[in-house]
């Protein structure tokens, strides 16, 4: 890089610096000046406060966060990769595992195929026989279902840890030695690793993912993991101690809501067991990347499943979560609560205000959305290796989330017993579903 491009990259940077901690000044000075005024609306002045004090909570408590450290640590791992339908995806994920640097015989890879009727199969029996051994693939006859399939990887193997990799995700060689680290901390019962965007450019709804991705990770659960709570540990890479999740496997598989077996959230239902008597922290360092849907249908179908296992597995943290560090309860509850709140705040300063009750227009409302937005999208900005505009895409995603993911809440709350799995819809049909 020349001279005078670092040099107006160390400008950008500095600007974007400056600039986001005047947006920051100004929301505080704000909600300070104008209290008052905001408590003619009662509802709207608690929604807008809580807002903001929970995702400045979230930033400030990120600073705190620090990744493990090498403890020289290699305990038998078994990596699972469930798959179905994933025949264009399958292969280089399988491939990227066998590159990791890890010993080969503390390392055993298992591939199982959920009955897919595409050539899933046929790429994995590829990869295993490329592999000279070091790749087992377990086939079900028919679709059973993604938990199913984990089951039975779990099974397949007596490894000390238990780590689960997307059958749409690749580790970058380290991931795996240095999530393991964890593992040293007895109390520790799972390791949260890292996802980036593989796809980046593939389209615009890609890039605007790839900024939500990057702070959801290095903010969010680096929060949680100050407190060694994190709600979820990311299906692309995640690693389990097999006493964390043994004692619950049978629970976990036939998991049932409202009547019906639970067949998706399977990552946010395995952390939740495992919570509630163990550790869990994030590792940054460890890096997946994985594969986002590219096209909004597709972007939208898995954004409303993930709410249903959202709106259940929040009902079951809720039960036990008082149990763990206040702060970490307390932010369990404001993040239950707020995502129930926002459709209505949206309504009210979007539509009921300015066109019912004829109070004003929603400028106001919309200015602090702009300021959150950039606030997430500066802080990428700031963090990346390397300059780019890609962090444009992150406060375009947050009006995009107005537009569109807000009012999914409520529909995926009353739909919440419907069952699912992957970006690709699944035949996986129950007992007691079939017809007689």
């Amino acid at each position: 890089m020349s001279r005078a491009k670092r040099g107006l990259e160390l400008a950008l940077r500095a600007f974007s610096f400056v600039y986001l901690i005047a947006i920051i000044v100004g929301i505080v000075v704000y909600k300070a000046l104008f209290i008052k005024l905001l408590l003619g609306d009662p509802f709207f002045a608690v929604y807008g406060l809580s807002v903001a004090a929970y995702i400045l909570s979230r930033f400030v408590l990120s600073l705190f966060y620090r990744p493990g450290k090498h403890q020289g640590l290699e305990p038998h791992v078994a990596i699972v990769m469930p798959g179905f339908n994933e025949e264009e995806a399958i292969a280089q994920s399988l491939r990227s595992l066998l590159t990791l640097d890890y010993p080969a015989d503390k390392l055993e890879l298992v591939a199982v195929n959920d009955g897919s009727t595409d050539r899933t199969l046929v790429e994995m029996r590829k990869v295993e026989t490329e592999a000279n051994g070091r790749v087992r693939v377990i086939s079900f006859p028919e679709n059973r279902g993604k938990r199913a399939a984990m089951a039975a990887g779990i099974r397949a193997t007596d490894a000390e840890i238990i780590a689960f990799v997307d059958s749409d995700s690749m580790l970058e060689p380290d991931a795996l030695s240095i999530l393991v680290q964890h593992f040293a901390k007895s109390e520790v019962g799972a390791v949260a690793g890292h996802a980036e965007v593989l796809n980046i450019k593939e389209s615009w709804m890609s890039r605007m993912q790839a900024v939500r991705y990057f702070v959801a990770f290095k903010v969010l659960k680096a929060a949680e993991s100050v407190f060694s709570s994190v709600t979820c540990c990311s299906g692309c890479f995640a690693a389990y101690r097999r006493a964390a999740i043994m004692p619950h496997l049978e629970a976990w598989e036939h998991q049932r809501f409202l009547g019906r077996e639970a067949t998706f959230g399977d990552d946010r239902s395995l952390t939740n067991y495992v919570l509630r008597d163990w550790e869990i922290p994030y590792e940054a360092r460890a890096v997946s990347h994985t594969i986002v849907p590219a096209t909004l249908k597709k972007f939208l179908t898995q954004q409303v499943r993930w709410k249903r296992s959202w709106t259940r597995e929040s009902l079951i943290a809720g039960r036990f979560i008082w149990r763990k560090n206040p702060i970490v309860a307390l932010s369990v509850y404001v993040g239950m609560i707020l995502p129930l709140a926002a459709p209505i705040a949206a309504g009210r300063a979007m539509l009921y205000r300015p066109i019912v009750d004829h109070a004003g227009s929603p400028l106001l409302y919309l200015i602090g959305i702009y300021a959150m937005a950039t606030i997430y999208g500066l802080y990428y900005a700031m963090r990346q290796n390397r300059w780019d505009a890609l962090w444009v895409f992150g406060i375009l995603f947050v009006f995009f989330y107005l537009c569109f993911l807000v009012w999914q809440t409520y529909y995926a709350i009353l739909t919440s017993n419907r069952t699912s799995w992957g970006t690709r819809p699944s035949r996986h049909v129950h007992v007691a579903e079939r017809p007689a």
